[in-house]
């Protein structure tokens, strides 16, 4: 009569067999796996706090003239991919004590985005045509991202 009841518990035990509990453990570290890949890679930027900035393309600088022939200033355009929002906070001409001003927003948004930025003239800065230059862009979030520009010339207003 004991065995009896011994194998009619048995039958009556429910609960995972040891292949599905395998099947779990081995999908759930597929997943972490994944995820650890994806943090490690960047593909997840946009949730990781801090967002990445690059130049992309190359960029251009002219120098801009009245109708007299008179430089008013220089003009470089650039385009910076984000991974997400962040602002510019400064904008240097390497090399010089130039600081530019960005015109339009300076608020950069997920994506592409172009940037048109004025600097002075008259600081002894004296560009020649076909030379690339660095422009030093701080960012909001503490960041600095180093732009190539390439000076084409003088441009009438």
């Amino acid at each position: 009569m004991s065995l009896r009841k011994a194998l009619k518990a048995k039958r009556s035990k429910k609960g995972l067999s040891g292949a599905v509990t395998a099947l779990i453990l081995v999908i759930a570290s597929v997943i972490i796996a994944l995820v650890v890949v994806g943090f490690a890679f960047g593909l997840f930027g946009a949730l990781g706090g801090t967002p990445t900035v690059t130049q992309v393309g190359s960029g251009s600088m002219e120098g801009v003239t009245n109708t007299n022939g008179q430089l008013q200033y220089y003009q470089a355009t650039f385009t910076l991919h984000t991974s997400g929002p962040v602002s510019i906070e400064s904008v240097s001409l390497v090399g010089t004590s130039d600081s530019g001003v960005v015109e339009g927003s300076t608020s950069l948004t997920a994506g592409a985005n172009t940037i048109t930025v004025t600097f002075p003239t008259g600081n002894g800065f004296n560009p020649q045509p076909g030379t690339t230059y660095q422009i030093s862009v701080g960012l909001s979030d503490g960041s600095t991202v180093q732009v190539a520009v390439q000076y084409t010339g003088y441009t009438v207003l």
